[in-house]
């Protein structure tokens, strides 16, 4: 999967997600929603089997504990695309405010990418607390997001989602964790639609 364009993308997301069943097709007395019959959920529902029982996913979380430090498998399973992993970077501020960095993989479980971000929570006080999200760490975490990129590719062996497709839509499919009424985009359909919830 080395070349990787906008359109081989988004022809890979409509693979994963049913077009055609907006929220109103639902049908709650049905065990199974209309959308959730159909092959593209199917394949979906089989790449989290898959996911759920990676070893590679495993000896990730293991290399980076073993080598990095404390690694967060932070998965919701079944609500995104992707499995996601953390590193942390805490530091206290002068005014007694903490700066905590998370340093973080999402890996999508639909085809062989992944992509790294950070956010910065910066607390003052229990109701206080202001987040960041980028692509791009901080320079105090710049090592170890680099260590994390080259712990993704050499034990999963993925490559680096162009995050310049991010934003791309894909209209018209059925994304269930997508609760914006705007259209999916590539970022959401292959990973997640909220990278920044992160324990």
């Amino acid at each position: 999967m080395r070349d990787l364009t906008e359109a081989g993308l988004v022809e890979l997301a409509r693979s994963f997600y049913p077009t055609g069943y907006p929220a109103t097709t639902d049908d709650d007395s049905l065990e199974l929603h209309p959308y959730q019959r159909t092959p593209e959920y199917v394949r979906w529902s089989e790449a989290w089997d898959k996911a759920m029982a990676w070893p590679a996913w495993k000896e990730l979380l293991s290399e980076l504990r073993a080598h990095v430090g404390s690694a967060g498998d932070c998965t919701t399973p079944w609500m995104a695309a992707c499995r996601r992993c953390c590193l942390y970077v805490e530091k206290p501020m002068p005014d007694g405010a903490r700066r905590l960095i998370r340093v973080a993989a999402a890996v999508s479980i639909l085809a062989p990418l992944y992509v790294t971000y950070c956010t910065t929570e910066i607390s003052a006080g229990p109701r206080q607390h202001e987040l960041q999200f980028s692509f791009e760490p901080p320079e105090e975490a710049r090592e170890l997001a680099a260590r994390l990129t080259a712990a993704v590719e050499r034990v999963l062996g993925y490559q680096p989602f162009p995050v310049r497709f991010a934003s791309v839509p894909v209209p018209g499919i059925r994304v269930a964790y997508h609760h914006d009424r705007e259209e999916p985009t590539l970022l959401e359909a292959l990973f997640d639609d909220d990278l920044a919830h992160l324990p």
